[in-house]
């Protein structure tokens, strides 16, 4: 700033030339009338570097999460005849107690007798078959125990036409 001294008082020069010279460009076009270009959604997720990390961290987590949820989901959920059909297995002592969780998906879930054949995965294994019932209620709670225990067993069920075939690592 250049400062005159005239008759005791203070004058200060402003020249808006001069300080547009030293600034960036965007202040230069803002001042020449140029509108700047809209950045969309994903230049405004992207416009500063802590946005940036923080978008590429959310998506990352989105990513991880689907990609764990993949490959860690359990092999004892199916569908068997429009129900969505939950089994566990628990081993205590030489038996094993198996629970079969029944949620109906909708209107036309099958109801009726569902036979169950419980073994273990090698030929000479024992097996053990029973008989449930689905109703028409939204769930339904089964539980029966084997007499026998394993690292791995196999579930079969059949709903009239329909089969599924489980192997259950049990919890202990």
């Amino acid at each position: 700033m250049d400062e005159k001294y005239d008759d005791g008082r203070i004058t200060f020069y402003y020249s808006r030339e001069e300080r547009l010279k030293k600034a960036s460009q965007s202040v230069k076009d803002l001042n020449n009338g140029v509108v700047p270009q809209k950045r969309g959604l994903f230049g405004n997720l992207t416009s500063t570097r802590p946005l940036t990390f923080l978008f590429i961290s959310v998506v990352t987590l989105c990513l991880a999460v689907i990609i764990l949820s993949r490959f860690l989901t359990t092999e004892s959920s199916r569908v068997l005849g429009n129900n969505a059909v939950l089994v566990s297995i628990i081993t205590a002592g030489d038996k094993s107690y198996i629970t079969v969780k029944k949620t109906a998906k909708d209107g036309t879930a099958y109801t009726g007798a569902v036979d169950i054949a419980v073994s273990l995965p090698y030929e000479e294994s024992p097996v053990y078959a029973d008989r449930i019932y689905f109703i028409p209620e939204k769930e339904e709670i089964f539980r029966f125990a084997v007499p026998f225990t394993g690292k791995k067993i196999l579930v079969l069920m059949e709903a009239g036409a329909q089969r599924v075939l489980l192997s259950i690592t049990p919890e202990t």
